[in-house]
């Protein structure tokens, strides 16, 4: 529904053409590829990615960074997508702090 969202569609492109930090994870990607701000390196939910088919697209890293565009593949990646926003928002220590805090070694 993100993406038959006018509001949210308008939302996705103002944070895009202000460098903001755009994050989707699981089937909400498919919002960022309908508001044309996915860019080329993404992943999603398996099934999301067929309604997508754009070139790019890995079900090989459980998060994917391209620019200010971050996008995770589902559930089980939620741990390690929270982490990379939390490099990203404020910096490795933390990162490495909540990472070792949460025995989250396997991101």
């Amino acid at each position: 529904r993100l993406a038959e969202n006018l509001r949210v569609q308008t939302l996705l492109k103002e944070f895009k053409a202000t460098g903001k930090l755009v994050g989707a994870m699981c089937a909400a990607p498919y919002a960022l590829h309908v508001a044309g701000i996915l860019n080329h390196h993404y992943t999603c939910y398996p099934s999301v990615e067929e309604k997508i088919r754009k070139e790019g697209y890995t079900d090989q890293k459980k998060v994917v960074r391209d620019g200010s565009v971050m996008t995770s593949r589902g559930p089980g990646t939620a741990i390690c997508f929270g982490l990379e926003i939390v490099r990203e928002l404020v910096g490795e220590e933390s990162y490495q702090a909540v990472k070792s805090g949460t025995l989250s070694e396997f991101c």
